[in-house]
């Protein structure tokens, strides 16, 4: 009765403990994937602008822009998506497969701001060709999205200058 009561007190703690401490943890941190699968290891930087810091993770590549947050059911409000382009130019921005809005930011070879679109709203029950396209009115380099608010929260506006490397 002793070892049992023990043994379900440890259990009780270490359920305790992971729910408390275990935030940061994930069962990917703990299993490694079945051989031919691979865990996501995108590539991610500091992002600040005015008062705003996040981390992003660096859409460098078309599959990786095509897909953008498409799919995601949440952002953590410390993290955003950061759109990297060869070239500077009219880069437009759908709300393919978004499940929460997001404001959008594009952001020139300089690394200033050229243009918003704050609260992007999804388009849950549109076809691709009924779906709003978001286009700027000058050229950018990156595009940087992150929740909704976020922008207005911190004050950012066109011409900011944004501090980040990739």
């Amino acid at each position: 009765m002793k070892k049992d009561l023990a043994i379900i007190g440890g259990l009780f703690l270490l359920i305790v403990g992971l729910v408390i401490f275990g935030g940061n943890y994930s069962a990917v941190s703990f299993f490694k994937p079945p051989s031919g699968e691979s865990v996501s290891k995108s590539k991610t930087a500091t992002l600040r602008v005015k008062t705003l810091e996040i981390e992003v993770e660096i859409a460098a590549n078309s599959d990786e822009r095509k897909k953008g947050l498409g799919g995601r059911d949440s952002l953590e409000i410390s993290r955003g998506m950061l759109f990297a382009f060869e070239t500077s130019d009219i880069w437009p921005i759908w709300m393919k497969n978004m499940k929460f809005p997001i404001d959008i930011i594009w952001i020139g070879e300089d690394k200033k701001i050229v243009f918003m679109a704050q609260n992007a709203l999804p388009e849950p029950k549109k076809k691709d060709q009924e779906l709003f396209v978001y286009k700027p009115d000058a050229n950018a380099k990156y595009i940087l999205e992150i929740n909704a608010g976020l922008s207005a929260i911190h004050n950012v506006e066109v011409g900011d200058q944004v501090d980040f490397d990739i």
